[in-house]
């Protein structure tokens, strides 16, 4: 089991999105390299790295788009990796307004994590116990430590409910959603 972390420096709905009873991550959080060149030539990220039973978490930026340094947007189990053309064909995610894949190698050379088991808090964003160390660097994404990881999601199970906890951080032209604590 892998445990991804990163920092979410836009958290607008969309990536990760979890909305219609599953968290989503598709577009984002994958090498730019890889479809520019068709091949393996950059450094892989989450979504080309993470397999079924992994975890991805998501913690907030320091944009005015996230939630703040030392807060917890996310954390979802990776419950399908379908390709992003069957992620978009698939019935189920229609409702999410998923890009449709331009050309094979989005289709057939990019995926979708799918997430039935999450917590996504966006703009309700939980502080991070220090004794957690979940935040490493904010560029790229890091490995978290199983046994590290272990105590965390314990004590996420304990005090908060599975599922969409609140709003995303940001919103264009959206009223009625509540903005980051960061951004008040």
């Amino acid at each position: 089991m892998n445990i991804f972390s990163y920092v979410v420096d836009h958290d607008e709905g969309k990536e990760p999105n979890p909305h219609f009873g599953s968290c989503t991550l598709c577009r984002c959080k994958y090498s730019e390299s890889l479809e520019e060149t068709h091949g393996v030539k950059g450094r892989k990220n989450i979504v080309e790295l993470a397999e079924i039973g992994d975890w991805v978490i998501g913690t907030g930026g320091t944009g005015s788009r996230s939630a703040g340094k030392g807060k917890l947007i996310y954390t979802m189990r990776v419950d399908e990796k379908p390709t992003r053309g069957k992620f978009y064909e698939d019935p189920r995610f229609l409702r999410k307004n998923p890009k449709r894949p331009e050309n094979n190698f989005q289709r057939e050379g990019q995926f979708a994590l799918v997430s039935r088991h999450f917590w996504y808090f966006g703009s309700e964003a939980i502080e991070i116990p220090s004794k957690f160390r979940l935040e490493k660097n904010p560029r790229g994404f890091h490995y978290i430590n199983p046994a590290e990881f272990r105590p965390f999601l314990k004590w996420l199970e304990a005090n908060y409910r599975a599922g969409k906890q609140g709003e995303p951080c940001y919103r264009e032209n959206t009223k009625g959603i509540k903005p980051c604590k960061s951004c008040c």
